[in-house]
């Protein structure tokens, strides 16, 4: 079944700062919005993106490094957390951007099949995400070991 899809996209910021004082600007927002700390993902592994006239719309951002940061800016490395939400709503919250472009390279997967894609854009920040656990698995380790392991 053929369907549309992204090959390149690039974001372009018209006003930016460097990337620290981007991340200054999270820490002032999380002093004054009184939050006990925001989030800062470092970098993705990819994503994708559900649309069409049957189901939700929505894209789901699998991230590598997520960082829990402080009012103090005290930085903890987060586990098991996925970037969720709905594209408009999601780019209507973009509050600022970085000075530093950086581009990524993937693949989007679709009913047509599998085609190369790449997207390119400062680092962002948006005064509001969403966010999820991660599923867990229900797998247990074994309680014994391998049969014939005198160690």
């Amino acid at each position: 079944m053929v369907a549309g899809r992204q090959s390149n996209l690039m974001v372009a910021a018209s006003r930016t700062v460097t990337p620290e004082e981007l991340k200054k600007k999270l820490i002032e927002r999380v002093v004054e919005q009184k939050l006990p700390y925001g989030l800062y993902f470092e970098d993705i592994a990819g994503g994708f993106t559900m649309t069409g006239r049957n189901a939700p719309n929505a894209f789901e951002v699998i991230p590598l490094m997520v960082y829990r940061i402080y009012p103090d800016g005290r930085e903890e490395l987060v586990r098991g957390v996925d970037l969720i939400g709905t594209a408009l709503t999601a780019f209507n919250k973009i509050v600022g951007a970085d000075s530093r472009a950086e581009a990524f390279n993937g693949v989007c997967g679709a009913e047509s099949g599998w085609i190369p894609v790449s997207a390119g854009g400062p680092g962002l920040l948006f005064s509001e995400v969403e966010v999820q656990k991660k599923p867990k698995s229900q797998e247990l380790s074994p309680i014994l070991g391998p049969p014939f392991d005198d160690k």
